[in-house]
């Protein structure tokens, strides 16, 4: 299980979206998620093909979200994200490995990232917001 900077970025961005409940251009997105514009302009294309985010263009478009919150997994962003295999794939291998019964690991990391997967496929972008609103709230 390997996950990247992007991964992080792009929930940030989802939180933040979410949160406001309307478009925002990707400046204003960028700058209120604390993510280099840049950055976050490689991560949008991303998350409009997988179907995530939706543009808009003219006055008061932008990128929003293209379904309701609760609708999206956090398995959903990593893996549109990451690529389907960073769910899948060792984190104690250099190379990609997903399973092999005759390593010691297997016995213990396989259910582990079974467990890990289904937390991820079962939260949804609506509870992470939840979660970090009173914080946002308390200045953190």
């Amino acid at each position: 299980m390997r996950l990247t900077l992007s991964t992080k970025y792009a929930i940030l961005a989802l939180e933040e979206l979410a949160r406001r409940g309307s478009p925002a251009s990707v400046q204003e997105l960028a700058s209120a998620a604390d993510i280099p514009q840049a950055y976050l302009g490689k991560l949008v294309p991303i998350l409009v093909r997988v179907g995530i985010l939706q543009t808009q263009r003219g006055r008061g478009g932008g990128v929003a979200l293209a379904r309701p919150p609760q609708e999206i997994t956090l398995r959903e962003i990593i893996e549109a994200v990451e690529g389907p295999a960073a769910l899948q794939d060792c984190p104690f291998e250099v190379s990609p490995c997903r399973g092999n019964p005759k390593c010691p690991l297997y016995p213990v990391w396989d259910p582990l990232r079974d467990r890990i997967v289904g937390f991820l496929s079962q939260t949804s972008l609506a509870e992470v917001v939840a979660r970090l609103a009173p914080k946002k709230e308390e200045g953190e």
